[in-house]
């Protein structure tokens, strides 16, 4: 790398420290920064992007990290935002998740909108995404805030932007809401007497009223009951899923819920959940000690903000977790095939091709996914004469496209959406993916299917023989820092202008640049489209410092997967 000044950044070092002289802990830290070059250049070096999931990043001081000053900040150049679209006056929500410092940047920025002459209301308890994206509808406020780091380690926060549609902000709007930071001082903090507003404990029931009602518009069509006798292991990974998702099964008539101990209270540590993801295997270790002690069915598990929801079980004898492609997979075949046939209790006792050949009952109606999550979603779609709308990957894209042809009339027809990220969507009152509804709709499904005598992993071994069978895996390449940024271009870069005519052996039909492609689908993403239906798609992270690529195909990928980390292990080395 080459040398930098790093002037600026002592200049910035300093001048932090002079303004929080007062504060002894704070002293101490940024002291302490001085013994760590590395780590001092890294949280001053450059501000913390302000991007279209608002701010994440390292908890610490200085300007690239999530810090009550960042916090205080950004929110001051929001409040100017909003007060330039809504000059009559406002109204805020402010929500967060159970990580260390959540509830306090929460206070913070409740504090800091009231000081700035906009009315603010931050929710008493840690509060999923689902019920955020639920009360700014259902209050019609004009902007809500939600404190998390979503699934990332406990050295991370974030500080998420809702607009009043109920989804994250979009397009130009964090572009002009980060001028308006800019505009900003630090260290400017709201008065600590301030007093702050309560959201109503009503939203929290009238939310739980909605995933039930939506569960009932999906299942209310069969024309039998079935036995609710499923044994479910679940696991809010200390985060703020648990009274929601709990409370939610033990209404729809689920008698046999074990919760794992050690990750049921509210712990911004994760102790014994170091990465409190649902994509990874190892989130599931407390989990599995639980479902062997209690011979219980299978383990649902919602991430810290509980937004996203995964499912662990064995599968002939080895610990296996459901991708979130094969998750959703299963509960859009499931919702398709209800909506469709009152019968199809008897038709999947019977294994008959439920997937075909039935007189639509329903208009043709709209699913969403993000571009990169799996294509047998699409022929599903097909075979019920559903529309698929494919996203850039965010959910938040998803959002705005429920909330168009929610203005066109059109809502109604809304079925499922989803990305491959283990998030999911069904209540067409929200605007974000919900890990409680989607745990709800999980366990049904799931008992339903145990009821007649099948397992999660054999209704989708039938899928696969109806619809052909689709691989999928995500690999994340982490590079941390500015060399990890300048890494991640490169390889970007690379595939972008070297890869050409063959991929580990296997001849590339057609190449996507996503940032020269149509305007709703315009994002640093490449696709591959490979012989044999493969395919690979390449994108940095918007939220961490990683990159991610996703193999899709019907055949053996692992010579692709190969040859990308042979390419990835010569910049990283370099």
């Amino acid at each position: 790398m080459e040398t930098i000044d790093i002037t600026p950044i002592l200049n910035e070092y300093t001048r932090w420290k002079n303004n929080i002289s007062g504060n002894y802990n704070e002293h101490i830290i940024l002291d302490n920064l001085m013994i760590n070059d590395s780590e001092l250049y890294d949280s001053f070096y450059k501000e913390i992007h302000f991007g279209t999931s608002g701010l994440r990043g390292i908890m610490g001081l200085g300007p690239n990290r999530m810090n009550k000053y960042v916090v205080n900040r950004a929110t001051r150049g929001l409040s100017e935002y909003l007060k330039r679209l809504k000059p009559q006056g406002a109204n805020v929500l402010i929500s967060y998740d159970t990580r260390n410092h959540s509830q306090e940047f929460a206070k913070i920025t409740a504090k800091v909108f009231l000081d700035m002459g906009i009315d603010a209301y931050v929710f008493k308890e840690p509060t999923p995404v689902p019920v955020l994206s639920y009360a700014i509808r259902s209050t019609n406020a004009d902007l809500g805030i939600m404190i998390t780091a979503s699934h990332n380690p406990k050295i991370y926060n974030g500080y998420k932007v809702y607009n009043s549609e109920g989804h994250q902000i979009v397009g130009s709007q964090a572009d002009d809401i980060m001028a308006e930071i800019r505009k900003w001082d630090y260290f400017n903090l709201p008065d600590e007497n301030i007093k702050l507003k309560y959201v109503s404990s009503n939203i929290s029931e009238e939310f739980i009223k909605s995933t039930l009602n939506s569960c009932d518009n999906i299942l209310n069509t069969f024309s039998t009951n079935y036995d609710k006798a499923l044994n479910i292991v679940y696991t809010p990974l200390n985060g703020t899923g648990r009274d929601y998702v709990m409370q939610s099964l033990k209404l729809r008539g689920f008698k046999y819920v074990n919760i794992v101990k050690s990750q049921e209270m509210y712990d911004g540590n994760f102790p014994t959940c170091p990465v409190p993801n649902p994509e990874k295997i190892a989130a599931y270790n407390e989990a599995f000690y639980t479902l062997d002690n209690e011979n219980a069915d299978l383990i649902i598990a919602t991430d810290p903000d509980c937004d996203r929801v995964g499912v662990a079980m064995y599968f002939d004898g080895v610990k296996r977790i459901l991708t979130g492609n094969q998750i959703a997979i299963l509960l859009f075949d499931f919702i398709c095939n209800i909506k469709e046939n009152q019968n199809y209790i008897h038709d999947l006792n019977s294994h008959s091709d439920i997937n075909s050949n039935y007189l639509k009952k329903e208009p043709k109606g709209f699913a969403i996914r993000s571009i990169v999550s799996t294509a047998l979603f699409d022929k599903i779609a097909e075979a019920h004469d559903i529309e698929v709308i494919k996203t850039l990957t965010g959910f938040k894209y998803i959002g705005q496209f429920m909330s168009k042809i929610e203005k066109e009339g059109l809502i109604h027809k809304f079925v499922f959406a989803f990305e491959e990220s283990n998030g999911y969507l069904f209540n067409s009152e929200l605007r974000d993916k919900d890990g409680v509804g989607s745990a709800i709709l999980i366990a049904e499904m799931a008992a339903y299917y145990k009821s007649i005598g099948i397992s999660l992993s054999e209704r989708l071994d039938k899928i696969y023989e109806l619809y052909g069978e689709y691989h999928d895996k995500t690999k994340n390449y982490v590079f941390k820092g500015v060399e990890g940024s300048e890494i991640i271009d490169g390889i970007m870069s690379y595939f972008r202008f070297n890869i050409k005519g063959f991929l580990g052996g296997i001849e590339v039909i057609e190449k996507i640049d996503y940032l020269n492609y149509e305007e709703n689908l315009c994002d640093n993403i490449i696709e591959f489209k490979l012989r044999d239906h493969g395919i690979l798609l390449i994108r940095p992270s918007g939220t961490e410092p990683k990159l991610k690529v996703y193999f899709f195909g019907n055949k053996d990928t692992r010579k692709i997967e190969s040859e990308v980390n042979a390419i990835i292990d010569k910049f990283n080395k370099n």
